[in-house]
């Protein structure tokens, strides 16, 4: 008769499970305070409640929107300049989200009176940036997640010396890490490298040269414009103007934030500014592109088409139409189907879902999943494309509210 082999520690780990047991039968049913977890539910709560409390009209297509607290004597959870919160929206049917980066500063977040402030450019024919135009007025309720993100400075991680390149809106983050950096981080020095269409193009100009000239020989900003104004820079963020205006790269981080396009033409030309190491250059999320077939990645073979796409929730199932050009997360929220999202560019992971069958096309420098994901056949849905009839299962969604 073979003896049995016991593990090491088993019986220690039975004694300690009795032990648990007994302690919990004893304890008294009696509500024991759990600061921490308070403290915690603070800054991490499950959804925030916010409302508009100003709208300000920054030029023709951009407006920046001040958020606070919709009760009363509530603080807004803390958060690093840089990270963005997602917006949760009710669109006629649409259930749907959108990420915008808070472009005021950490400190005016603290206390009773804190704010957020998100601005936002009206795109031509843009469905959530529309209704927002159209619909949030001073007195709107908003619900909202976060703050999330890792667009921002670590000590650990970054150099001193920050090289951010803004593309239009994408000055957002940087107006936050100017304001906060001013006040709270007197070692730090920026430079900021600003590319607009045209004059009319540039946010915060007054605002940010005020900043620069208080902090003279931190701040800098160089601007250059696809239609320069009189006597101003002509040309892209590329490398020559980046190594024009930036010297010794290879001691500074780079903060990069702007449209899908500018990442993409970006990526080739950081190739020729000095040696840089891949950890010095940081790229914001970006949300889907406009137009993914536009992708040098973009699989030549596939064709713009109407494809079928089967939901599983649970016990329930759903046949939706969708097409090869829209993210698979955009075919469940048209179809009046939740599906939670924050980041909007496969990067946070809060839409993961299994893929069952079916042919799809991942953006490659969106795919934020995990390996043993990849190997499971796990997706995020928010930047993934459809190339044939497919099925998912996706989680249940939480009890985040949606205005």
């Amino acid at each position: 008769m073979s003896k049995v082999k016991l593990i090491p520690g088993l019986f220690a780990l039975m004694r300690m499970a009795n032990t648990r047991k007994e302690r919990i039968e004893q304890a008294e049913a009696t509500y024991c305070p759990d600061p921490i977890g308070e403290v915690a539910k603070q800054m991490h709560p499950d959804f925030l409640s916010l409302m508009v409390h100003r709208v300000a009209e920054e030029n023709d297509s951009v407006r920046t929107y001040r958020l606070v607290c919709a009760g009363d004597g509530i603080s807004l959870p803390v958060f690093q300049a840089g990270q963005y919160i997602s917006v949760k929206l009710s669109i006629g049917q649409t259930q749907t989200s959108r990420a915008y980066t808070i472009s005021s500063a950490p400190y005016e977040a603290e206390g009773e009176n804190g704010y957020y402030e998100i601005t936002v450019r009206k795109k031509p024919g843009g469905c959530v940036s529309g209704y927002l135009f159209d619909n949030w007025k001073a007195g709107t309720k908003v619900y909202a997640t976060g703050p999330h993100g890792d667009f921002y400075y670590c000590p650990l991680r970054d150099h001193k010396d920050i090289v951010a390149l803004a593309g239009g809106a994408g000055i957002t983050p940087f107006r936050s890490m100017m304001k906060q950096l001013a006040v709270k981080e007197k070692e730090l020095t920026l430079t900021l490298l600003y590319g607009c269409k045209d004059g009319t193009d540039v946010l915060f100009e007054k605002e940010l040269d005020a900043l620069i000239e208080k902090e003279s020989g931190r701040f800098r900003r160089v601007n250059t414009y696809e239609t320069a104004p009189q006597g101003e820079c002509q040309g892209y963020l590329d490398a020559k103007f980046i190594n024009e205006n930036i010297q010794n790269p290879q001691n500074k981080t780079f903060f990069i934030c702007g449209p899908a396009i500018m990442y993409e033409f970006l990526r080739d030309e950081f190739s020729k500014v000095g040696n840089l190491r891949r950890k010095q250059l940081r790229f914001e999320v970006g949300g889907a592109p406009d137009d993914v077939t536009k992708r040098k990645d973009w699989p030549k073979e596939a064709k713009a088409k109407a494809v079928q796409l089967t939901v599983h929730i649970g016990n329930l199932s759903y046949d939706i139409p969708a097409g090869t050009t829209e993210s698979i997360l955009a075919s469940i929220e048209r179809a009046g189907l939740l599906l939670d999202s924050c980041c909007r560019s496969g990067e946070c992971g809060i839409c993961r879902s299994k893929l069952n069958n079916g042919d799809v096309f991942i953006i490659p420098d969106n795919d934020g999943r995990r390996v043993v994901d990849k190997q499971l056949g796990y997706i995020h849905p928010c930047s993934t494309y459809p190339l044939s009839d497919c099925s998912v299962t996706i989680p249940p969604p939480n009890s985040v509210k949606n205005t």
